[in-house]
């Protein structure tokens, strides 16, 4: 075999492996670089609150006003919001009893859901 013919196959194989390993490179690479996913990631915050009165929304007002002992700050429940969030609140107000209020963030006074505390 002539000395040329060896140098060109060489050159075909080590470039044919440069471009297998780059590709497996670029195949690899975005499993690697994606954010995991966690399946029991909370949504917001959520911390155990006792209620001291739930005022009713005014004509205009798109929420319902809700007072806990915690922080003498109003947080929001919309109108909208599913009635049993409403019935627990009451209760825990009656009762003087914590439930569970998420919000999206701790600064936030909109909240998300209502469930029973522990």
């Amino acid at each position: 075999m002539p000395v040329e013919s060896t140098h060109k196959k060489l050159l075909i194989n080590s470039t044919c492996i440069f471009m297998l390993s780059l590709l497996f490179m670029v195949s690899a690479f975005p499993l690697t670089a994606a954010p995991r996913k966690h399946k029991n990631k909370v949504k917001g915050v959520v911390r155990p609150m006792t209620v001291i009165a739930v005022e009713p929304p005014n004509n205009n007002e798109t929420y319902i006003s809700v007072i806990f002992q915690i922080s003498q700050r109003r947080y929001k429940l919309p109108k909208d919001a599913n009635p049993a969030y409403i019935k627990l609140l009451k209760e825990s107000a009656r009762n003087h009893t914590p439930v569970l209020i998420e919000r999206a963030k701790e600064e936030s006074d909109i909240i998300m859901s209502v469930k029973k505390g522990k």
